[in-house]
């Protein structure tokens, strides 16, 4: 029951997103008047990347055939390819809705634990331009949102935590640092997991076929 129920999910968790972003923008908004304007913008961090994820996997999608494609060289009509459905699964569910929920809510209580939130979102518009060089794609599934959304967030954010006395410079502090090593973190996943895994599949598929 659980592993249909996991099937189902990494087959349909992008389409939920959709009902999820309409729920939560719908209970946050009217909060805007009634909370401070810096948990107001840490309340937005979840429904902005869900908007992201819309535009990468859905609307209009492409994602990881563009990853798998311009970046990686690899047919996505092959039957065994690197990014498949379940590492684009269990990264999303990690980084994104697990992850910034939790630091959003550690961050209500102590902005300190969610100052690095900007940043990433920030160096996420960056990487999406770098991958879009890289692939030979510019406007690739994701980079709008990234720069029309994410990054006017994260400018605006970063501002409002140094009028706050939270940073002292907006370029160098560990804040900074640790958004840029979550956004590193990815590509060394994809080099030295996702890529093996990837590389280990093919070798058993090609024992089999022998």
């Amino acid at each position: 029951m659980f592993k249909l129920y996991l099937d189902w999910l990494m087959d349909n968790w992008q389409k939920a997103a959709i009902l999820v972003l309409i729920y939560v923008i719908s209970s946050i908004v009217p909060l805007y008047s009634k909370i401070e304007m810096m948990d107001f913008l840490l309340l937005l961090a979840f429904p902005l990347y869900l908007i992201h994820e819309i535009e990468e996997y859905i609307l209009p999608g492409g994602f990881t055939e563009f990853f798998n494609e311009n970046l990686l060289k690899v047919k996505s009509d092959q039957p065994i390819i690197p990014i498949d459905r379940e590492v684009v699964f269990w990264i999303n569910l990690i980084y994104i809705w697990l992850i910034i929920p939790l630091f959003v809510g550690f961050g209500l209580h102590n902005i300190k634990y969610a100052a690095w939130l900007p940043y990433f979102f920030f160096f996420q518009a960056i990487a999406h331009l770098a991958m879009g060089i890289k692939g030979g794609m510019l406007i690739n599934p994701g980079i709008r949102s990234s720069f029309l959304l994410h990054m006017p967030y994260a400018v605006f954010m970063i501002k409002l935590l140094r009028d706050q006395g939270v940073i002292d410079s907006p370029y160098f502090n560990i804040y900074a640092v640790i958004g840029l090593l979550f956004n590193l973190l990815l590509p060394i996943f994809a080099k030295f997991v996702i890529l093996p895994r990837y590389h280990k599949r093919l070798d058993k598929e090609k024992s089999s076929s022998e």
